[in-house]
């Protein structure tokens, strides 16, 4: 089990996960690509966590770097959005599209939530800002 903590401080950020391979999520699906009345699944299930080690392709910008490790909301301990306003853009949840929009309780950031309708349902931890 692996314990993802803020490399600033040391607090720790999310629960134990166990690590999967990124092959084994599968393509991941957005909340629009589901039928009406269904709850779109996560990209990866409660108590995992995948390294991917390719950034994403463009549209998406910034694009993670190297290394992200993708993790489901609700493994995170303390889920602090970011206090600038312009990384929480989207229309029905976050879509992660302008940077880092979720930060430590000391106030680094560590991660991007995408949770918008038009967005995989996951977290990416940024790899330079945890342990």
């Amino acid at each position: 089990m692996t314990v993802f903590a803020c490399r600033a401080c040391g607090a720790a950020l999310t629960r134990g996960l166990s690590r999967v391979p990124l092959a084994a999520l599968g393509e991941p699906l957005a909340p629009f690509e589901v039928p009406p009345g269904e709850d779109c699944p996560p990209w990866i299930m409660p108590g995992a966590y995948a390294v991917d080690p390719e950034p994403d392709d463009p549209p998406v910008s910034p694009a993670p770097r190297l290394g992200t490790v993708l993790i489901n909301a609700a493994d995170l301990l303390d889920r602090r959005l970011h206090p600038d306003p312009r990384r929480l853009v989207g229309c029905c949840g976050l879509d992660g599209c302008d940077g880092p929009n979720l930060v430590c309780a000391c106030g680094a950031e560590i991660a991007t939530e995408r949770s918008d309708c038009w967005t995989p349902q996951v977290v990416l931890l940024e790899p330079d800002a945890v342990s």
